[in-house]
């Protein structure tokens, strides 16, 4: 496993995995909220501090991993890892009984985070990418809200499988590929005052991506590419000395993921 080097850095361009992927798409994932550049993601101060409840794990083949009400937080994926090699791999945070949970499928595991949630925040359903869609699902309006994976699924062997949340005319959309056409994503979107930029890294580089500072702020997942076939294979956003991180590593061939924080 790769050692990590904490090195405080601006967020890279993305890394283009061969073939026709989602940098290829004309779209406004450079710019944020304020028409700022990705390159250099600001974060405005919150009228409400999303204040982090923790972090919670499942590996496979265990049970789901209870995380909390639905009614007082949100959750999502901080790290994915394992073996996507089939349409039943998976890892999911999915609500039921007024309760979240994390689960997957397959020779997988999972860690998500929980961030408290204020009575006025408005959380929507689940928007669902299924691998030969011609299109991507419009998860609505970029303004006051930022969207993120819940769930992905299927087969990750190259650079041609990938799952993506971008911003285009206004709007959120989820889209994707699946060289075997059995890949799949979903994703939630919640109301915020403010968002950073997508934060970038793939297993090329040898550092980790500064995403800025833990207080007040979460942070998750938006991309997921690459080949995934063993236990030393993941993405993960974590915490170190105040500060969120954006890093992974792969065994044998090239990953990249992406993130923003809000």
């Amino acid at each position: 496993m790769k050692l990590r080097h904490f090195a405080v850095v601006l967020p890279l361009t993305a890394t283009i995995l061969g073939g026709c992927g989602p940098e290829d798409m004309q779209d406004e994932q450079s710019t944020g909220p304020q028409g700022t550049a990705a390159s250099e993601p600001t974060l405005g101060t919150a009228t409400q501090e999303l204040s982090s409840l923790g972090s919670h794990a499942w590996v496979a083949p265990a049970d789901a991993t209870s995380m909390g009400s639905t009614a007082d937080r949100i959750c999502f994926l901080n790290r994915v890892r394992g073996n996507f090699a089939s349409a039943g791999s998976a890892v999911d945070v999915f609500a039921s009984g007024g309760s979240w949970y994390l689960k997957g499928g397959g020779d997988t595991r999972a860690i998500a985070r929980c961030a408290a949630r204020a009575s006025d925040t408005a959380l929507s359903g689940e928007y669902v990418w299924k691998a030969g869609q011609k299109l991507p699902t419009n998860m609505g309006t970029t303004t006051g809200r930022v969207c993120y994976l819940v769930r992905v699924s299927g087969s990750f062997d190259s650079g041609a499988d990938w799952a993506r949340i971008y911003a285009s005319g206004g709007s959120w959309f989820l889209f994707g590929d699946s060289a075997k056409g059995d890949g799949g994503a979903q994703a939630r979107c919640v109301t915020v005052s403010t968002y950073s930029g997508e934060y970038s890294w793939s297993s090329n580089q040898s550092y980790d991506t500064h995403m800025g500072v833990t207080s007040g702020r979460v942070c998750a997942l938006t991309y997921m590419a690459g080949r995934f076939d063993s236990a030393s294979d993941y993405i993960d956003i974590y915490s170190s000395s105040g500060s969120w991180y954006l890093g992974g590593n792969a065994l044998a061939s090239t990953v990249a993921v992406k993130a923003r924080c809000f």
